[in-house]
């Protein structure tokens, strides 16, 4: 069964292909860094990792529960775990590695989240 996804853009909204369709990600598409199997997985992980914990409507569970972290000088361990493991939550995703840093000064978490899929594709997604 291929595992589709829409297409988006880096402002995160639809993306069109030359004839004006909606373009897809994934399994059916053509196997490159763009398009591929591993842009599903990133694109899939990073919609997860977005979302504010019941934000979700059809599924309240899904999301990094921020508000936790919100007025307090949070755990660069603690949120590394809480993206690991919400990225593992996503179907297929079989590792989660984040390389995240946080700036006190500037109040802003960045970095990377490393994966593969049960299939070795690969994937990063910036943070």
């Amino acid at each position: 069964m291929a595992n589709d996804t829409l297409a988006l853009t880096a402002d995160w909204d639809l993306d069109l292909d030359d004839q004006g369709n909606l373009r897809t990600v994934g399994d059916a598409t053509a196997s490159d860094v763009q398009t591929g199997p591993g842009m599903r997985l990133a694109q899939d992980v990073a919609t997860r990792l977005r979302a504010w914990r019941g934000e979700v409507w059809f599924d309240t569970t899904q999301g990094i529960d921020y508000p936790r972290y919100l007025g307090l000088a949070p755990s660069v361990i603690q949120l590394r775990a809480d993206f690991q493991s919400e990225a593992l939550l996503v179907p297929l995703c079989q590792t989660a590695l984040a390389d995240l840093d946080l700036s006190r000064g500037t109040r802003t978490v960045g970095g990377t989240l490393y994966l593969s899929d049960i299939n070795a594709n690969t994937a990063e997604v910036t943070v």
